[in-house]
């Protein structure tokens, strides 16, 4: 019979690896998420390393702008901003 506390003594597997967390930020970028989406969603499946997270966001954000020749970055959400 196996003792009932190592039962749960396994290894979480945490999102750290950039290739991963880029593709991840990346696939979720394209359908239309905004940053805070993103960072919730992953975080419900794994331990992220939220600075990994945050630089991959950027570059990817960064790089995109930088494709469609805009500045600015908006964010996808249900809110209207006052001008």
């Amino acid at each position: 019979m196996r003792n009932p506390t190592t039962m749960y003594e396994r290894s979480v597997r945490r999102l750290e690896d950039p290739e991963l967390v880029s593709a991840l930020v990346g696939a979720l970028l394209k359908a239309g998420y905004s940053r805070d989406t993103i960072e919730r969603a992953l975080i419900r499946q794994a331990p992220v390393d939220l600075d990994v997270f945050s630089e991959c966001y950027q570059q990817l954000t960064q790089a995109s702008a930088a494709m469609h020749g805009t500045t600015e970055i908006r964010k996808k959400t249900g809110v209207q901003q006052a001008a």
